[in-house]
């Protein structure tokens, strides 16, 4: 029996683990709020992580599907990025970005697994 729905994925699961404490954090920082740009560009770059799954996960092929993970390989990186910018505007200190880290790792892992677990059917072609 494989998988169904996009949401019981783990890599997904993962993904809106990250998200929603990107929110948190972000939402609990009155400058991080004020910073209309810089919050939407770290909100867009999280939520694109989960998003890409999912558009990936509605694919046809092995193919498509790996390309819209990395996608959200490169989302997540994103999103790591402005996390350590945010650190070094003040918005944060480091040390309350360490719940996040964790499930960045996690993520970041889930992603590279359900790659690697594609793979195999991607034919020669390229499909």
């Amino acid at each position: 029996m494989g998988v169904k729905r996009v949401e019981d994925l783990v890599a997904f699961q993962r993904a809106v683990a990250f998200k929603e404490g990107i929110y948190t954090l972000v939402r609990s920082s009155p400058r991080a709020m004020q910073d209309w740009k810089w919050r939407d560009q770290i909100f867009d770059a999280a939520v694109g992580v989960e998003s890409n799954i999912a558009e990936g996960w509605g694919r046809r092929t092995a193919k498509q599907i790996c390309q819209f993970l990395d996608y959200a390989h490169a989302s997540l990186d994103e999103t790591r990025r402005r996390l350590l910018d945010g650190a070094a505007r003040g918005y944060y200190t480091a040390e309350r970005c360490a719940p996040l880290w964790h499930h960045e790792r996690l993520c970041g892992a889930a992603l590279r697994g359900l790659r690697k677990s594609l793979e195999p059917f991607i034919d020669v072609r390229g499909r």
